[in-house]
């Protein structure tokens, strides 16, 4: 979202506005050129998979939900600069994210990512849990199951954990991380719950990635309680340095 729309959406909502449009102004956007051909040919499959899939869920349209190629770049930089030995996402659906990271590990010649998701199904009778009202229509696609983005060759390094963050989460960040990467239910409740769990994981010099922190007042709430360096990627993300 560049500084014309948040002006304009700032004439609607100008409580949450003016806080994106500081966002903004201070943004650092971080970018590698080398992976955005990994990434437009994952979004090429992903349009393909989806290209006859429709309907709606909780009246949004049925999505795949990727994430933005400028955050995708920033996971990439994040992980092939840091070199983390243990890399916890919560949120993956198709596995954008999750392939940009494991690819970067690939070249870096270590790391493991262990990634959180309860996952939405485009079919239906698939889905087994109820989801948040206020989930979007991010979705995996009919024959697909979740993270099937990542190529199998990244996959030894990769554990995916199914469940709710809320019941899951806490297990998973019990042996410490050097990332932990919020991106799934951006309810005010679970961002404040993953950003407070994933901070504590943390180990020293380790970055928190908050995304979608347009959709809550959680993000600003828990900063005020913690010390540690942010930087604003753009309106909507931020990292954290311990």
């Amino acid at each position: 979202m560049n500084l014309i729309s948040l002006a304009r959406r700032a004439l609607r909502k100008p409580d949450y506005a003016l806080t994106a449009l500081s966002r903004q102004v201070r943004a650092r956007p971080i970018l590698a050129p080398e992976i955005r051909p990994f990434v437009d040919e994952r979004l090429t499959a992903l349009r393909e998979a989806f290209s006859g899939v429709s309907g709606t869920t909780r009246g949004h349209s049925l999505g795949h939900g990727a994430v933005q190629s400028p955050h995708a770049e920033m996971l990439w930089s994040l992980v092939r600069s840091r070199k983390p030995a243990r890399v916890v996402e919560t949120g993956v659906c198709n596995g954008l994210s999750s392939a940009v990271m494991l690819k970067a590990m690939d070249a870096n010649g270590a790391g493991e990512l262990v990634s959180v998701d309860l996952p939405e199904f485009a079919e239906p009778e698939r889905n087994t849990e109820a989801f948040w009202a206020g989930k979007g229509g991010a979705v995996v696609p009919p024959g697909k199951d979740c993270g099937w983005l990542v190529p199998d060759e990244f996959r030894g390094r990769w554990s995916l954990v199914l469940g709710r963050a809320s019941e899951v989460l806490p297990a998973v960040l019990a042996d410490g991380c050097d990332i932990f990467i919020h991106d799934s239910e951006h309810s005010y409740e679970n961002q404040l719950f993953e950003f407070r769990q994933g901070w504590a994981a943390l180990r020293p010099g380790g970055v928190l990635v908050a995304t979608d922190i347009n959709w809550s007042a959680a993000f600003d709430d828990w900063r005020k309680t913690v010390r540690g360096r942010v930087q604003y990627l753009d309106h909507s993300c931020a990292l954290v340095s311990k």
